[in-house]
């Protein structure tokens, strides 16, 4: 998620390190003992892997696989393959069954005892509409250089489209953390049917509407999670309690960044909740080029970045107080977090935020630290959304299949 909108990020591995940079992503930065080779390249032929388990209606069964042969030189470099898959899921605003696409990226070379161990990585935001899923794009709407990353320092990556973004039949709700969790957690399930041997050992990796996906996947994991091992989660800038949206759309202090986030959780909302007047959250230019707005990241209109330029807080304001708080009920139901966590979570966000502001983030942490979650944070002064130094979250994921102590950040400030 980005002032642009775009999830283009453009990528640089040398000297054992990865910079990942874009206009609102943060930068992830590898440390210095970091792998840059595939972590067990072997020029021995590997055995052949088994089949994949397809069919069944589970959370996770396979509906279909379909190799991406044409994946972006980010990946396709390592030896790694990668293949698009439509799995079984369930939705968090009903509970029913659903669809979901993804991407499954497995590291050439021969596994390690017990199998690659998962990496289930979310993505930023990519758009609301059935068009706008990575897995239908060779670079993974920009996803590639870091998910490559990933695979390098060992890891198979799954990485689901979340639900309505990929798939005819379905729709986005997006900010809704329920629905998030169950696709990041349903696509290591995915994952390990289409390669059984991988390891039951996973995290959840994510940035900005990703690391809302993440810390989801930590929120739901005890009770959804069963026959799989999380052994932790990053949040980088993630999206979590948004509910502060409605106050700031009545009191027309969005920032400009805000304006598409609460476009497009408005576009879910008026889905999930069949009562509401989009009307009532919408007018002017927001209201008479809404299709144009909604369009996927990166817009397939160059107008589009000057449409949102051109916006005003008017133009996004409800219509009454009464509006406001309807709005502000919708947006805590989706929020962060929900229950305690039973596995450990790391949060890097920045004082300078103009997307997700410092103050919504500390009130989600404070209630996740007074559920007694094992949380490490970190407040980096001076950065912003696209500027988080995020260089120690891939050391602290290993450090987490390493089965090391956690620098528990609420016990100290308790």
């Amino acid at each position: 998620m980005r002032r642009s909108w775009a999830v283009s990020i453009a990528a640089f591995v040398a000297s054992a390190s990865l910079l990942v940079s874009c206009a609102r992503d943060p930068a992830l930065v590898l440390s210095s003992d970091a792998a840059t080779t595939p972590v067990t390249a072997t020029k021995v032929p590997a055995a052949p892997p088994p089949p994949s388990i397809i069919g069944g209606t589970a959370p996770g069964s396979l509906v279909s696989v379909q190799p991406l042969d044409d994946i972006a030189d980010d990946i396709a470099e390592l030896g790694a393959t990668a293949t698009r898959v439509v799995y079984r899921s369930t939705s968090g605003t009903d509970g029913e069954p659903t669809d979901v696409s993804g991407t499954v990226v497995i590291p050439g070379g021969s596994a390690p005892e017990g199998g690659w161990p998962v990496v289930s990585f979310g993505h930023g935001t990519t758009g609301v509409l059935n068009n706008c899923g990575p897995s239908q794009y060779d670079n993974l709407l920009g996803s590639a250089p870091i998910v490559a990353a990933l695979v390098l320092n060992g890891y198979a990556v799954t990485m689901t489209d979340y639900q309505g973004l990929g798939l005819d039949g379905s729709y986005h709700p997006y900010l809704d953390s329920k629905t998030f969790g169950y696709n990041m957690i349903d696509a290591v399930r995915a994952a390990r049917n289409f390669l059984p041997t991988l390891s039951t050992r996973w995290a959840a990796y994510g940035v900005s509407l990703g690391g809302m996906a993440a810390w989801a996947a930590s929120d739901r994991n005890a009770e959804y999670g069963g026959g799989l091992d999380l052994v932790g989660t990053a949040a980088i800038v993630p999206v979590s309690d948004m509910a502060g949206l409605a106050d700031s759309a009545a009191a027309g202090t969005l920032t400009r960044a805000q304006y598409p986030l609460l476009m497009y959780a408005l576009h879910g909302l008026a889905i999930t909740h069949p009562e509401m007047n989009l009307d009532d959250y919408r007018s002017g230019l927001a209201r008479d080029r809404w299709d144009d707005f909604m369009q996927c990241v990166p817009p397939g209109s160059d107008a589009v970045p000057e449409l949102v330029a051109a916006l005003t807080a008017t133009d996004l304001r409800p219509v009454s107080q009464e509006a406001a708080d309807r709005l502000r009920g919708w947006l805590s139901d989706m929020a962060l977090p929900k229950q305690k966590s039973d596995t450990p979570l790391l949060v890097m966000y920045g004082s300078e935020d103009d997307l997700i502001l410092q103050a919504w983030t500390e009130k989600a942490l404070a209630s996740a630290c007074d559920s007694g979650d094992e949380v490490e944070y970190e407040l980096h002064y001076g950065e912003g959304h696209g500027d988080v130094d995020s260089s120690r979250s891939v050391p602290w994921v290993k450090a987490r299949f390493a089965g090391q102590r956690v620098d528990n950040t609420c016990e100290q400030r308790r």
